[in-house]
């Protein structure tokens, strides 16, 4: 018996009345109504993907053509689903983005633009989503509250009805018990136990993670980063410096610290250093903190909290971008420079998009300290940007391309300096020096794929028919879909698709039915057969 994919579309074309065994009524209860949303099925089905989405804003200042892209791009990123399937409309979607410190009134507005995620773009997506069903949203930042009224991020969640609530300028003992929720850490470095701002990490909640690609001290300011804004008060502040919190912090957050984790920093530290782990013998040059105990600290505190951290989406607005230390001073007279990347990344796995982003930004992922301990923690499983299945995104449909296809917006980044005090590289750099992936192959690498197959994942929002094909071999593809009677109701040629897994999508489609799926390269073919119902 041939192998059967079940689809559900919502709204087809003569459907109504139609009735035998051809056709799978909604009545036969193997799905729900369409009380929920979830995102695109090939999203939903590779979360060891990243997607690009190119934009094209001419103006950095243009905020209507910013909030319809980004509007538009989530109407093609989610779909509506069953509650069975998806999320519920009743599920709390949450979403963090990058609203840190932006300067005083004294700097130039447009300069302030590339140190925050655009408000236009976060405006644009989450009201996308809403329009497919859930309703509660909230927004969640840690940083500089004082400076959300003037930014007009207040009066943007104000008049759209998300919950945005400052509950990190008080100590948690002087918010109610339902503001925060606490996690325990398993294995954690420096935490035993974390406070998030509710409703973040709840159960009945959908993550969506909106950076900001800007080069920072910690180099791009990527999708893991950015969830360190989520905790609370004394929770978040990982980039202070090193300093033993048991002298500087109230004794009543003692308690959710390791009370060795000074010894276990310092000793991370050497081990890494011993290792070769690159640039983690840099020391701070021109400052009172920085360096490779310093980036230790941060990132086992930054990962602590991310291991327990779910998320529905992780992505990085790069409308626009920045270079510099990231809050708007840099290397040109002393000013950080905004560029048109036009670009948004976005996947489930944040680090492999963040992986994706440095590469993007001019850097080689494979010098950041992050990447190899979020390995060593168990948390990735991938280090070279090549071995990351890669799709361009447009129209609601993904194209499989190569990384070397994509134009790059090198971002100058303080991360940790090469030289002493003396003889070093520039405060602003990029980090390009050659790395050797080859003693890290077998991490993350894609599968290549020895058996060709096809198979139906779902529908999009304008309800065509999402197929993956997986080919072994480089070269044109052919799809034929035929109807019960054995006549071909659509056929696609493929040029030059390389080996990998491809996204099909079926926009002839019209009627529910059985169909025949075929799909032949030059040294293969394979076969489905679909039962497409309403």
């Amino acid at each position: 018996m041939k192998r059967r994919d079940f689809i559900k579309v919502s709204s087809a074309s003569g459907v109504a009345g139609m009735v035998g065994p051809e056709y799978l009524p909604l009545a036969s209860g193997s799905v729900g109504e369409e009380d929920g949303f979830d995102l695109h099925p090939f999203i939903k089905e590779h979360p060891e993907a990243v997607f690009i989405n190119r934009t094209r804003v001419k103006k950095i200042t243009n905020d209507k053509t910013i909030y319809k892209a980004a509007n538009k791009l989530a109407g093609e990123m989610f779909v509506k689903s069953s509650s069975e399937k998806g999320f519920s409309n009743s599920t709390k979607v949450t979403c963090k983005p990058n609203w840190t410190c932006n300067g005083g009134p004294e700097m130039d507005p447009e300069e302030k633009l590339g140190i925050t995620t655009d408000i236009h773009f976060v405006e644009g997506f989450l009201k996308g989503v809403q329009t497919l069903g859930p309703q509660q949203f909230y927004l969640r930042e840690c940083a500089c509250p004082q400076n959300w009224e003037a930014n007009g991020w207040t009066a943007m969640a104000k008049r759209n009805g998300f919950d945005f609530r400052d509950l990190t300028s008080k100590d948690y003992w002087n918010l109610s018990e339902d503001d925060l929720i606490f996690r325990d850490v398993p294995d954690g470095v420096v935490f035993n136990k974390v406070a998030f701002m509710a409703p973040m990490t709840a159960p009945d909640t959908f993550l969506i993670n909106i950076a900001k690609f800007k080069a920072h001290m910690m180099g791009i300011t990527g999708a893991v980063k950015n969830l360190q804004g989520i905790t609370a008060r004394k929770f978040h502040q990982y980039c202070g410096g090193v300093f033993d919190i048991f002298k500087s912090y109230d004794k009543r957050y003692h308690q959710f610290f390791h009370a060795d984790y000074m010894e276990k920093i310092k000793s991370l530290h050497e081990r890494h250093v011993a290792e070769g782990l690159p640039r983690w013998n840099a020391i701070p040059i021109g400052s009172s903190f920085g360096g490779g105990v310093f980036m230790e600290q941060w990132v086992q505190r930054m990962l602590d909290s991310y291991s327990v951290t779910p998320t529905g989406i992780n992505m990085i607005e790069g409308v626009y971008s920045l270079d510099g230390n990231g809050f708007g001073s840099g290397p040109h007279k002393g000013r950080g420079k905004t560029y048109k990347s036009n670009q948004v990344i976005f996947g489930k796995d944040a680090f492999r998009v963040d992986i994706i982003a440095h590469w993007l930004a001019g850097h080689e992922p494979g010098n950041f300290g992050l990447f190899h301990i979020g390995i060593e923690r168990g948390l990735s499983d991938v280090l070279n940007p090549s071995d990351i299945p890669l799709y361009l995104w447009e129209d609601g449909k993904a194209k499989k391309i190569k990384l070397d296809t994509l134009k790059r917006t090198p971002l100058l980044t303080n991360y940790l300096t090469l030289g002493d005090e003396v003889t070093h590289e520039d405060k602003y750099h990029l980090c390009d020096e050659p790395f050797d992936y080859s003693a890290w192959k077998g991490l993350g690498n894609v599968n290549p794929v020895e058996r060709p197959s096809i198979r139906a994942l779902g529908t999009n929002a304008r309800d065509n028919v999402v197929m993956e094909v997986a080919v072994p071999e480089e070269g044109n593809v052919y799809m034929d879909i035929l109807n019960k009677k054995g006549e071909l109701v659509w056929r696609m040629e493929a040029p030059d698709l390389e080996p990998g897994k491809h996204e099909m999508v079926w926009d002839g489609f019209s009627q529910p039915g059985i169909y025949n799926v075929y799909v032949k390269g030059m040294n293969w073919d394979a076969t489905r057969e679909m039962v497409i119902y309403s």
